[in-house]
């Protein structure tokens, strides 16, 4: 089986796992471009099709699923996935633990159980998941970016920039990881360097509204310290 694209593919699961469904849709069709013989992704696809109603094209793609077989691990994954979707965030986290038994080499699986985790407020756990992914794959940026992420919403705000940061060195073009850096920057007041970060997602995302509001408090923000200075 042919390797998935991993950065489009986890950010579809990522996707999924916060309700983002038509994000969802969006990365695993760019995945699928880069490896359309992946029956993992496929297997994704139909997921995503069926959580849209889109049963008619849920069911071609399972038929791809069938062309290309899939793993015991990846159905373990899928069915994560599935019940992610579905806001069944236990069953998720079951289903990744039984993937893990199989096979604890696999930085994608730890990526995605790290983050359900954290929608279940395991937040060491998922703090223990994500630093494994990062130990599993120090290249891998959406695998830095998830640490990153755990360690916002932990509050660790110096040590989430530092995965971020490293996130997007790796790979400038992941917008998710410009998005989270910029959040932090505009926390700790560095605003010049928030402001580029939101203007990336931008150029990327033109539509992105979230982004384009934290661009135009940043604007702000910026105006009322030089008037006041």
């Amino acid at each position: 089986m042919a390797k998935p694209s991993i950065e489009f593919y986890n950010a579809a699961v990522d996707a999924v796992q916060s309700g983002d469904l038509p994000l969802a849709l969006k990365s695993v069709e760019v995945s699928l471009t880069e490896s359309p013989d992946d029956a993992q992704t496929w297997q994704l696809y139909a997921v995503i099709l069926n959580a849209l109603g889109q049963t008619e094209k849920a069911e071609k793609a399972l038929v791809k699923v069938k062309e290309f077989g899939l793993s015991k691990i990846d159905e373990l994954l899928m069915k994560a996935a599935d019940a992610a979707g579905q806001g069944k965030m236990g069953i998720a986290i079951t289903h990744y633990e039984d993937a893990l038994e199989i096979d604890q080499t696999r930085a994608e699986i730890y990526t995605s159980y790290a983050l359900a985790l954290m929608e279940e407020k395991y937040a060491d756990d998922a703090l223990e998941a994500a630093s494994k992914a990062v130990e599993l794959a120090p290249d891998d940026p959406f695998a830095q970016y998830t640490k990153g992420r755990i360690l916002r919403l932990s509050g660790k705000n110096e040590e989430s920039l530092e995965a971020l940061t490293a996130a997007t060195e790796l790979d400038p073009n992941l917008v998710l990881a410009a998005y989270e850096r910029g959040m932090i920057l505009a926390e700790i007041g560095r605003l010049d360097k928030a402001l580029q970060c939101f203007e990336k997602v931008l150029i990327d995302h033109p539509e992105d509204s979230n982004a384009a509001d934290a661009k135009a408090f940043i604007l702000q923000k910026i105006e009322e310290g030089q008037q006041n200075g």
